[in-house]
């Protein structure tokens, strides 16, 4: 099996939601390549956020079916539990509590030299300081992925992978890039990049690697245009999980059952927060992608999403077995509905890159994941805006 072209996929984050959606439309690509080719063959992967796992996954080989199928039977280690990732930072508490005693002194002293000019409001902003650096530390999730390449015989090393892989984080004292997997930070371990680069601020404390911290590598700017065609790269297929609902374009039919709030500020500020950043985010990839087609004219790229109606990926919930399967199927839909709709325009656009696609196998397999998924949670529910309905192939095509 050989392919001329130099082919990249890039997965950005979308915290653990956004994974499972990926993994959902990997296995989706994987039942539309011909000829052999699969989601394990792209020469290059560049993972950002919590798309750093899947696409260490990839580039180690490990088949999206294979790790969708673990999902849809609870069996690890690619069954990741959330106590694997969300892990109370105990430690910053610790020093939480023991810096609110050293500033307790000095900031009463200081509002009652100002306290005709100080409000609350004020005392706790200068009081921020003994606030802890976030809720969850990714220690545990990085020994966890670090236990998990060992025991499935994959590489923790950038330099023991096939094909190469690219993970961005952010440095917090420069608010620079750094690409782990190329350079002096090539040596690092695949786990901890990972982590550093999943670091999402607030949510989780910033991860420390020989003595730099780290934070998401999705703030601020999008690498994965730029950076695969900088490495030689033709063509780039990215699997972006990250949009942010519009309730216009989806109605409000879920509003009169009184089930749920009707308005996305009813649903407190964490909501309000997501949803202004991925409104963020949305804004940042159209303009880096604009920037793309000026910048390498010669070069293509093809992008699967969700559509904007799709809740299921917006509600923030524990992450229950019924969840995990709709978050596969919503990725497995999305990719499947691209291909039905524009199958013409694919197939030619992957010809041209050396890959071929099959409509006739894809529709076999499509329907047998279908089965399974439905199998498996027969109540599966297809997300309307703020209620779900029964799915079936026909609601996902």
């Amino acid at each position: 099996m050989s392919y001329s072209f130099k082919l990249a996929l890039a997965l950005p984050g979308g915290g653990f939601t956004g994974y499972l959606f990926e993994i959902g439309a990997l296995a989706a690509l994987d039942d539309l390549f011909d000829n052999g080719f699969t989601c394990n063959d792209f020469d290059l992967y560049i993972g950002v956020s919590a798309g750093a796992a899947a696409a260490s996954l990839m580039a180690n080989r490990v088949r999206p079916g294979e790790i969708l199928e673990a999902n849809l039977t609870g069996q690890r280690p690619y069954y990741f539990e959330r106590r694997d990732i969300f892990v109370p930072a105990m430690g910053e508490g610790l020093k939480t509590v023991l810096r609110a005693v050293q500033q307790t002194l000095p900031l009463l002293r200081l509002y009652y030299r100002n306290r005709h000019e100080m409000t609350l409001i004020d005392l706790l902003d200068q009081a921020q300081d003994a606030l802890p650096s976030g809720l969850y530390t990714l220690e545990p999730f990085r020994r966890y992925l670090e236990a998990t390449f060992k025991a499935q015989g994959l590489s923790n090393s950038f330099d023991g992978l096939r094909g190469e892989l690219y993970i961005p984080a952010v440095d917090l004292e420069t608010g620079l890039y750094v690409i782990f997997g190329e350079g002096e930070m090539r040596k690092v371990a695949i786990s901890q990049a990972i982590t550093a680069s999943s670091a999402a601020p607030v949510y989780f404390c910033p991860v420390r690697v020989d003595g730099r911290d780290y934070i998401d590598g999705g703030i601020a700017r999008v690498p994965f245009f730029d950076l695969p065609f900088q490495k030689g790269a033709e063509f780039l297929v990215i699997v972006n999980p990250s949009f942010h609902l519009n309730l216009d374009s989806a109605g409000r039919t879920g509003a009169s059952s009184g089930a749920l709030p009707e308005r996305l500020r009813d649903k407190g500020f964490l909501t309000i927060a997501e949803q202004a950043s991925r409104i963020n985010f949305a804004a940042r990839f159209a303009q880096a992608l604009q920037t793309f087609r000026a910048d390498f004219p010669d070069k293509e790229v093809f992008v699967i999403s969700p559509q904007p109606t799709e809740t299921c990926l917006s509600e923030r919930s524990f992450l229950s077995f019924r969840d995990r399967v709709h978050l596969l199927h919503c990725g497995y839909r999305s990719a499947a509905t691209v291909v039905r709709e524009q199958f013409g325009r694919l197939r030619n656009l992957f010809a041209r890159h050396g890959v071929a696609l099959s409509l006739a196998r894809f529709e076999e397999r499509a329907r047998n994941r279908i089965e399974l998924f439905t199998a498996t949670a027969p109540l599966l529910c297809v997300s309307t805006p703020w209620g779900r309905r029964r799915a079936g192939w026909s609601s996902a095509t």
